[in-house]
């Protein structure tokens, strides 16, 4: 059975909670949060401890790293994690910087450590068979993929700042369905915002409503919305 730490005992860390608990393959050992009382209530739903991020990451009865934590912290656990020999499973996006991921992906690979990084839709079934049915012809040559993508409910007010923004921090995810769906490599993008939703999230730095439109070499469009 794999022994798993837990970064981040937030929305997301409950979340990846909630999937350890309803399997017989993992186990989750310990917890750690920056607020004591939500590394206490996760911990106990779970069985688990509270410890500390490094006790977590250097412990010997740990196999692997969920990292559910504030972006800004990501680089750093993973790069601790490697150093441990951790596997990491770390949520997206991995950095605000693109060569500061990369260089989380070195690390991993230098020093032989498992990196997953949370883009779930690949795995999901319909995403999946949809994938499939395209790579097998069936419905035709793709010209047009459309993909209307909804959060159940905004991220809190103290959260926005941190995260990157709507398209780094929800809309990654289309990004990636398109590479995954598509099968071809995009050449141009053109994205739109704006805060129509909630005032806030303009005082914020950010957007609530967006559009976006992508087109390959051949001439193929995607687009999210």
């Amino acid at each position: 059975m794999l022994r798993i730490g837990i970064l981040g005992a937030g929305r997301i860390g409950q979340v990846h909670a909630r999937t350890l608990m309803g399997t017989d393959k993992a186990q989750a050992v310990a917890v750690a949060d920056a607020l004591p009382e939500a590394a206490a209530a996760l911990a106990d739903r779970l069985g688990a401890e509270v410890r500390s991020v490094d006790q977590i990451i250097t412990a010997d009865d740990i196999d692997a790293v969920i990292i559910g934590t504030p972006t800004a912290l990501h680089y750093e656990q993973i790069h601790a994690c490697a150093r441990a020999k951790k596997a990491v499973f770390c949520e997206k996006p991995v950095d605000l910087s693109t060569a500061r991921t990369a260089e989380c992906v070195d690390i991993c690979a230098a020093n032989n450590v498992p990196l997953f990084i949370a883009f779930n839709r690949r795995f999901d079934p319909n995403f999946s068979h949809l994938h499939d049915r395209l790579r097998a012809g069936e419905v035709g040559d793709i010209e047009i993929i459309s993909i209307l993508s909804r959060d159940p409910g905004p991220p809190p007010n103290s959260y926005i700042p941190s995260s990157g923004g709507l398209f780094r921090d929800m809309t990654i995810h289309d990004f990636d369905m398109a590479n995954f769906l598509m099968g071809e490599a995009f050449t141009s993008v053109y994205a739109t915002g704006a805060a129509l939703v909630d005032p806030t999230v303009a005082d914020l730095g950010d957007v609530d409503t967006a559009a976006v439109l992508m087109t390959t070499a051949s001439g193929r469009i995607f687009q999210i919305s």
